[in-house]
């Protein structure tokens, strides 16, 4: 079981935690969400393989990155910073952002918004396809 309610709150084991689309297409392990009883904050894990990207998008809220593995670039409006693990981007609601894996090992990050789910997103370029919205794919 991928969560489970305690006196004191709820355990999520991460492997067992419900694999879903983001709105880039790629896949997300939601680790903290509505369907897990989180009511303020929703905290995904996302992997980037190497070429991975998730192109320019904004949200109406404050997102949190927070890198833990791997080695890449992202993208806050105009300007491009290293990522990697112990960095995080703090982005306000609004700021044009994406990111991608330019090394050889998968990219890890998590995902952090307020709310208990994925923020609604807009993707920036516009010469790019609809994201798809958001779903579930399962468990890997």
């Amino acid at each position: 079981m991928a969560a489970t309610a305690t006196g004191q709150g709820t355990r999520v084991d991460h492997r067992d935690a419900p694999v879903h689309r983001a709105p880039s297409g790629l896949p997300y392990r939601a680790i903290a969400s509505g369907d897990q009883g989180s009511r303020d904050l929703f905290v995904a894990e996302q992997t980037l393989g190497p070429g991975e990207a998730v192109p320019r998008h904004t949200h109406p809220v404050e997102e949190v990155l927070s890198f833990l593995a791997g080695s890449g670039e992202a993208t806050l409006g105009e300007e491009r910073v290293a990522v990697g693990p112990g960095v995080s981007l703090i982005l306000p609601p609004g700021l044009p952002h994406g990111f991608e894996n330019t090394g050889t090992a998968p990219l890890r990050a998590l995902v952090i918004f307020p709310g208990p789910s994925f923020a609604s997103t807009t993707r920036v370029d516009t010469d790019a396809p609809s994201p798809p919205p958001p779903d579930s794919v399962g468990t890997a």
